[in-house]
């Protein structure tokens, strides 16, 4: 028998306590710009839109009842984002979005999109995000992406 090495009991505990801290406890890990009690994330895609559209339009995209308001053009920024930390579940919400063109409505349309659940730092690591996106047709509909 190979004579077993005298180990302190700090030290024997203190790798028992290492080991159970790497796989006993669940993970909490937390991207730096999220939340950690998550929330939702709709991308409104106006790119087909704004191609039509010259110069600045006005925006107002809503998700419920939380909007932005921005500014946007065909040869600037032609994706906004809503994010509402209110949800918790993947469920289906309102979206709305709105364009003007000098006071003049260019686009407005309803819709009611699916969550879907992510976990973008792994599976069993905080947060859990609901994204959704949607893209603006010339033809006045929302579609979801």
């Amino acid at each position: 028998m190979w004579p077993v090495p005298a180990v302190g009991v700090g030290v024997l505990a203190a790798f028992l306590l290492g080991a159970c801290l790497l796989g006993c406890t669940s993970r909490a890990c937390h991207l730096v710009g999220y939340s950690p009690e998550g929330g939702a994330s709709v991308g409104f895609d106006l790119t087909q839109v704004l191609a039509n559209v010259p110069g600045d339009v006005r925006v107002w995209a809503c998700v419920e009842q939380k909007c932005v308001r921005d500014v946007g053009s065909s040869n600037r920024r032609a994706t906004f984002w809503v994010n509402h930390a209110a949800f918790t579940d993947p469920e289906t919400v309102d979206v709305r979005v709105v364009v003007r063109d000098h006071g003049r409505v260019v686009f407005d349309a309803t819709r009611l999109v699916q969550l879907d659940a992510s976990q973008p730092n792994g599976p069993g690591c905080d947060p859990t995000l609901f994204n959704a996106g949607v893209q603006a047709t010339p033809e006045g509909d929302l579609i979801q992406q």
